[in-house]
């Protein structure tokens, strides 16, 4: 990956801002050059801005005895954009180039000046050159560093800290990212150099930088006494001064460029480590339903999609919640509604408001349905968070919402509220026992009477035993033929078997609301072989009556419930099962099945 450096051509004009910030510095490059050899002096400036309009710079350094300097600069410039909170921003960086070199060693400083853009007056700092025979060979850290700015050191585990990135190089080199950032450790979450960067120019010991900046987000994983640094892979190329003919192509047409030569250097930018306290969520205080969010949140007042309801007509209840901090760790407010009501999984959605997903809207989506005709009030969900600033939860008071539940449809079959039972399940499983052997007695080999033989009592048993498969078969047959109940429960077995496979072929591709549909068939099939009704036409509440009128154990109502209310999550709610999930789903089913039909 390469820094983006954008050429903008000899004009002298560029196009910025009325609401604009400017800062400026000069620099030599290099700072350090040998006698009649070519090098620049740069004056470069900074412009940030919303608005866009013209803008035109008026350049003229003092002159310095024994330095001479071109009177007309090259011009490049670096731009960026960035898109926060709704506004397009835009920031430039153009860069004065103006031609240098002394005939003699020595030590030439340029000093202070002003210089206007249109109309408005810049101050330019003093910038120093050495000219000698023997030029410094720059360290790795005088070409290119990495620095980190972090707001505080004091942070708790699973919060979200904005913190910002910042890649400095020299203006003549451009650096290439080879590999990708380390940070060394797992004690945080990864961090990526991604979303709004700003590029600008800076002047660090009398030499000329650009810089980028990401912002980005630290996540710490780890608490206790924790080292945060990176380090970035790169490659520059350092042009030679000495076989540069103009220092504008060396500048703005890059070191790749067939009139530069240089040397190629491969470089890990380090950033100095940075000491901090990772602290653990304090106990004190901690909500029962915690919902992970560290930061400042605030939360609009819950609305429903209708607040005239009907028993057993699912509806939307919609939560939005908003402000700074780990969206990505914010988990669905829990939502209390008692036995009255029948709750599904939430869907959730986030809208960030920068590009870090710092700032943002979290919407809840909850599908919610009354079982009962006597609510009047539905309950707020409990949104919380804890505020790293003040170090304590905060709970957010949510008004409840005044209902009018009408009563079910004639005919509507209405969910019945969780089962319960006092009594404790047992397992059925035998104990294993041990093997028992016990010694025989010697006998010896006598031959065999004929009566003893195996070929004498075959021939005695197998037209026996045909004859009796024939009289039952034939008994069979008749009864199928005679009993309407008898056909039925052999016609619900089979089929409910026949179920099981298909559901267990669905779930082993993935498909859910297949493997439910056909789940809550096989259920059916089962219970009801018992019945001459159509086993399709069960309601639920007619198929848990049933099973309790059998006797069956609540353990296996409520599994068979689970499987009803897990096929109306996925019409009506967020669940969303993936294979392993539908895997023990299909284990589960195939248990029940054979207890249903095992019983009765």
């Amino acid at each position: 990956m390469t820094i983006l450096r954008v050429a903008a051509g000899l004009g002298v004009s560029a196009v910025f801002a009325q609401a604009q910030t400017y800062s400026a510095n000069a620099a030599f490059n290099p700072a350090q050059l040998p006698a009649g050899q070519i090098g620049s002096y740069q004056v470069t400036v900074t412009v940030n801005t919303q608005t866009a309009r013209t803008l035109t710079p008026d350049c003229t350094p003092p002159k310095v005895e024994g330095l001479e300097m071109s009177s007309n600069p090259s011009i490049g410039n670096n731009q960026s954009f960035r898109f926060e909170n709704g506004v397009v921003s835009s920031s430039l960086s153009f860069t004065l180039v103006f031609q240098v070199r002394a005939e003699k060693n020595g030590h030439y400083t340029v000093p202070a000046f002003d210089m206007t853009l249109s109309g408005s007056k810049i101050s330019i700092p003093a910038a120093s050159l050495e000219v000698t025979d023997k030029p410094t060979e720059p360290s790795n850290s005088d070409l290119v560093s990495l620095e980190t700015k972090i707001r505080r050191t004091d942070l708790y585990v699973g919060e979200m800290l904005p913190f910002d990135v910042t890649l400095y190089w020299r203006a003549n080199l451009r650096p290439d990212i080879t590999g990708d950032l380390d940070q060394g450790g797992d004690a945080f979450e990864r961090v990526q150099l991604k979303g709004r960067n700003d590029q600008s120019s800076v002047s660090k010991n009398g030499q000329s930088y650009f810089a980028n900046t990401w912002h980005s987000n630290l996540v710490p994983l780890i608490a206790g006494p924790q080292k945060f640094s990176l380090s970035l892979p790169l490659q520059v190329t350092i042009p030679d001064p000495r076989g540069v003919s103009d220092p504008f192509i060396a500048q703005f047409m890059g070191p790749n460029s067939p009139f530069v030569s240089g040397q190629q250097r491969a470089i890990t930018a380090e950033s100095v480590p940075v000491e901090l306290n990772v602290q653990p969520l304090p106990e004190a205080g901690r909500p029962e339903h915690f919902t992970g969010g560290i930061g400042t949140f605030s939360a609009d007042e819950p609305t429903l999609s209708s607040t005239s309801l009907q028993v057993g007509v699912p509806v939307t209840f919609t939560l939005k919640v908003s402000g700074e901090g780990n969206f990505n760790r914010l988990n669905t407010p829990e939502l209390d509604l008692g036995s009255l009501w029948r709750t599904y999984p939430a869907k959730d959605s986030f809208k960030p408001l920068d590009t870090d997903g710092y700032h943002g809207i979290k919407t809840f989506e909850y599908v919610i349905m009354p079982l009962s005709d006597n609510i009047t009030l539905l309950p707020a969900p409990q949104v919380n968070f804890f505020n790293p600033d003040t170090k304590i939860y905060i709970e957010l008071p949510l008004k409840p919402i005044a209902v009018k539940v009408q009563s079910a449809a004639p005919g509507q079959s209405v969910p019945l509220p969780a089962i319960t039972s006092t009594t404790p399940v047992t397992s059925n499983k035998s104990e294993l026992v041990s093997l028992h052997i016990d010694a025989g007695e010697w006998q010896s080999s006598q031959p065999a009477l004929i009566l003893q033989t195996p070929l004498f009592w075959a021939g005695q048993v197998v037209p026996a035993v045909l004859f009796a498969g024939l009289v039952i078969t034939r008994r069979r047959q008749l009864r199928i033929e005679n009993d309407p109940a008898f056909a039925r429960r052999l016609r619900a077995r089979k089929q409910a078997v026949a179920a099981v496979a298909q559901a267990r072929a669905a779930a082993a591709k993935g498909q859910a609301a297949e493997f439910y549909s056909i789940a809550q068939r096989a259920l059916q099939e089962a219970a009801s072989h018992d019945r001459l009704d159509a086993a399709e036409a069960l309601t639920w509440r007619e198929f848990d009556a049933h099973l309790a009128k059998r006797g069956d154990d609540v353990d296996v109502r409520q599994q068979s419930r689970e499987i009803f209310e897990s096929g109306d999550a996925l019409r009506f709610g967020g669940f969303t099962p993936d294979k392993d999930a539908l895997a023990e789903a299909a284990a589960r089913l195939d248990g029940l099945v054979q207890k249903l039909l095992g019983s009765a």
